[in-house]
């Protein structure tokens, strides 16, 4: 099983006291770590992607009040030290903060649909990923470039390499109403779920093949907070 886990964040939640108040939630090691950074809308994802994380990890294995020990790797993406058989990873962008969880590794991404810039597509993409883009029409290249954009970090960050490895390496294609990944023996090994969250944002989701079914779940901050208000964290 591949479940998503998705909450949405609103402006009143960006101001420095409720952010100190959000710190509580979490274990002390993680209070430190976060507590001097400026208190601004990327902190904030941090935060609540910390949460949300350890909340998706506690619904998937069926315990809401599971310790969670994070480690994080050589390339920065975080593993679950006491949990090994259990594999998440977060993103976030704007006023999403989203999470992925599964019995493999997996990666996700969540990204604003905006202009285009060529000159990024043809940096980052392969020539048949652009030659693609291109021939769609100027609101349909919008849309078309987020996805390949999503599906290629979550990839990336399935693998745990982030952007040591160029993301044109590979190449995304349509396969009917799904996408694959071509071009290397290591991509092709993968299966990619796409989601559009609302009109503004997609979201991509990439594990090994093959790929198991995915649930999505939206839930609220506040449903967060409600399960930590009854856990205490060791010291």
């Amino acid at each position: 099983m591949l479940k998503t886990f998705v909450i949405k964040l609103v402006k009143e939640g960006l101001d420095p006291e409720t952010q100190d108040s959000l710190l509580q939630y979490l274990p002390m090691e993680s209070q430190l770590r976060l507590r001097d950074r400026p208190k601004n809308n990327s902190r904030l994802q941090t935060v609540c992607g910390e949460l949300l994380a350890r909340y998706s990890v506690g619904k998937f294995v069926g315990n809401a009040s599971q310790e969670i020990k994070l480690v994080f790797g050589e390339k920065g993406k975080p593993h679950i030290d006491n949990l090994p058989e259990v594999h998440f990873n977060i993103s976030h962008s704007g006023h999403y903060v989203v999470c992925a969880v599964a019995a493999t590794e997996v990666g996700i991404d969540v990204e604003r649909v905006r202009k285009v810039n060529l000159r990024i597509a043809e940096r980052f993409f392969s020539a048949p990923e652009l030659n693609d883009l291109m021939a769609l029409d100027e609101e349909s290249r919008k849309q078309y470039f987020i996805t390949l954009w999503t599906i290629k970090e979550s990839y990336l960050k399935a693998i745990g390499r982030g952007l040591t490895q160029h993301l044109n390496s590979f190449t995304i294609v349509r396969d009917g109403s799904n996408y694959k990944l071509t071009g290397n023996e290591e991509a092709e090994n993968f299966g990619i779920k796409t989601q559009q969250l609302d009109a503004e944002y997609s979201m991509a989701v990439c594990a090994p093949l093959p790929l198991p079914e995915c649930e999505t779940h939206f839930i609220s901050l506040e449903e967060i907070l409600q399960v930590f208000s009854k856990t205490s964290f060791p010291n």
